[in-house]
């Protein structure tokens, strides 16, 4: 009797333990269940200050809004799409967490309901996280169509954004041609002897990677997928080396293309030992301010252009 005793205090103990893992964060703080528990924290956290700030918002400052630090400690940022988190679990129950258009991918959404929450909260509005959830979520996937209308276009179309997307690379000669300086092609011609080509990854390269849409899909980026070149940065650099050899009169063989651009490394080429720990985290001044002092007096709320930084509209 005894021993069953101790057997069942000893799970009891172990759940207790196990619960106050996922409630209590690495920092000792608690971890909300649910938009309540979280208002009922923030309630705790911001200062009459903060919040007297926080409640002057509207919906469309919440993009901007940033040194809330508790959000992150709840795993609410934009690299923590983590679901050790019991509060991210709750809300991917109402979010669609795969989302990937900007302003509505997961993280997002889940920051601006918490916020939302809390802003209705303040002003004693009433706050239905089904009926929120539901109209961004539509958004998104409404914008996600669009989207994906666009990049089906975009495959096939001769020009994006008034700009003509050649057919192949040797079409790409041709605008290279037409766009280059003389001086410009003798340095193409003529590649550095210790370096090659690299000078012209980060500028030719990286304009063809942006403007002939390398990265975001166009007909010329569809033609190296179909010969086996798949990264922009192996399209772009076989673009350059392929014109130095036009320049200097040298055939081009289009089946060797494939073979031209920087393999991928193998399992047998990685490395066997163990990999090193994680670096350490570096916490600012003013977040180790919050860790220490457990209250946030004040939240920035300014859009990029305060920064002198270009602003991201999101509809």
């Amino acid at each position: 009797m005894l021993k069953s005793l101790l057997t069942a205090t000893f799970f009891l103990g172990v759940l207790y333990c196990s619960a106050q893992s996922v409630a209590i964060n690495k920092h000792g703080f608690y971890v909300p269940q649910n938009l309540t528990e979280a208002n009922e924290q923030l309630d705790k956290v911001l200062t009459p200050k903060a919040k007297a700030k926080f409640k002057q918002l509207t919906p469309k400052d919440f993009e901007d809004v940033s040194a809330l630090f508790i959000l992150d400690e709840w795993e609410l940022g934009e690299w923590q799409d983590s679901t050790s988190s019991r509060l991210v679990r709750y809300l991917n129950t109402y979010v669609n967490a795969n989302q990937k258009v900007y302003g509505y991918e997961g993280w997002q959404v889940r920051r601006h309901l918490v916020l939302l929450s809390y802003l209705r909260h303040l002003q004693n509005r009433p706050f239905d996280l089904t009926v929120e959830a539901r109209t961004l979520n539509a958004r998104g996937d409404s914008l996600a169509q669009v989207s994906e209308r666009v990049h089906r276009r975009n495959l096939v179309a001769d020009s994006i954004d008034h700009i003509y997307i050649p057919r192949d690379i040797r079409d790409s000669f041709v605008q290279l041609d037409r766009m280059l300086s003389e001086t410009d092609k003798q340095e193409l011609k003529h590649p550095d002897p210790e370096h090659g080509l690299a000078r012209f990854h980060f500028g030719l390269g990286l304009w063809m990677r942006n403007n002939w849409q390398l990265w975001g899909g166009s007909r010329l980026q569809q033609y190296f997928e179909r010969l086996g070149i798949t990264h922009p940065d192996n399209m772009s650099g076989i673009i350059l080396g392929a014109y130095s050899d036009y320049l200097n009169g040298k055939a081009l063989d289009e089946k060797s293309l494939a073979a031209s651009r920087s393999p991928a490394p193998s399992d047998a080429d990685m490395p066997t030992a163990s990999p090193p720990p994680p670096p350490k985290i570096k916490y600012s001044k003013v977040y180790r301010q919050f860790l220490r002092k457990r209250r946030i007096d004040d939240f920035d709320a300014l859009p990029p252009e305060a920064y002198g930084e270009p602003a991201e509209i999101v509809n």
